[in-house]
Formats: structure tokens, C-alpha cells, sequence
């Protein structure tokens, strides 16, 4: 058993805070909380991503956009589907754009992918995990007391 029970937020410092609040419920994930400071200002606005997991929204960006991948730090948050051919139709019905389309073949751990960014050009991945993909297999594998797995992609 690890430390950890799970994976609890990711937080972004966003440029227009109420601009992205509103691309972040267009994707699906309502405003839940909002703190303010003593000014009255807001602090953090939370959005609930699932179930004891949530993304803080922290205004007052630089007006930069988010560092190219290729820099250290964050590359890129993933979320997952059901089914990735309703989630692009559901992202095209709220206006959001595929920043790299989803692939016509399954990528090479087997799940489907496909891209978008928010407002400050933070990359999202979106992606439907297939049953028999590698990392259940690997979860699979580390349950029943195996090591990490090395494996090549090609």
C-alpha cells in the first residue's frame, strides 16, 4: 500500500480567469467552489473533474501563454472517455477545436487519443482507454505482485 490514496487536483494560472471558469464548464466540468480574498477578489475557483478529483483555477497570469512541451514542467494533463468518437462530437457542440485530431488507428498503447487546448494554451490530452491497453496490463501485472514493466514502443 502507498502514501497516497489518489490524486487529489491539478492547478493552472490562467490570464482571463471568468474566460476559462467558462471553457472548463463548456468541456464539462462545473464551477464548484469559489474562494475569495480579503479584498473580496477571487482566490481559487474549482471546478470538479470527477469525484474527489478537481481542477483549481488561480487568476493573475502573466499574459504568456503555457510553456512549449518541450520545457520542463507540465507536458500535459489526460483525461479520459468512454467513447472518443461522442466526446469529439460533444467538444465540436461546444465550440471546442481539436488541436490534433484523433488518429485513425489506435495509438501504440493501444488506447485512442486526440488533443485540445484551453485559453492559455495548456495541453489537453483526451483519450479512451481499450480494455486490453498496456497500462491495465501493467495495473494488472503490478496487483498481482510483478514489477514495473519495460517495454519497447515500436
Amino acid at each position: 500500500m502507498g502514501i497516497f490514496e489518489g490524486f487529489g487536483h491539478i492547478a493552472l494560472k490562467v490570464n482571463d480567469l471568468e474566460a476559462s471558469v467558462g471553457f472548463y464548464e463548456r468541456i464539462g466540468f462545473p464551477e464548484m467552489l469559489r474562494l475569495l480574498d480579503a479584498r473580496g477578489e477571487p482566490w481559487i475557483v474549482y471546478h470538479r473533474i470527477s469525484e474527489h478529483l478537481y481542477l483549481e483555477l488561480l487568476p493573475g497570469g502573466d499574459g504568456a501563454a503555457s510553456p512549449d512541451p518541450g520545457r520542463t514542467g507540465m507536458n500535459h494533463l489526460c483525461l479520459t472517455v468512454a467513447n472518443a468518437d461522442e466526446a469529439e462530437k460533444k467538444l465540436a457542440e461546444a465550440g471546442v477545436k481539436l488541436s490534433r485530431p484523433r488518429k485513425t488507428v489506435r495509438g501504440v498503447d493501444g488506447n485512442w487519443g486526440m488533443w485540445i487546448e484551453d485559453l492559455d494554451g495548456n495541453r489537453i490530452e483526451i483519450q479512451e482507454m481499450a480494455p486490453q491497453c498496456i497500462q491495465f496490463e501493467a495495473e494488472r501485472n503490478l496487483a498481482a505482485g510483478a514489477r514495473a514493466q519495460v517495454r519497447s514502443i515500436y
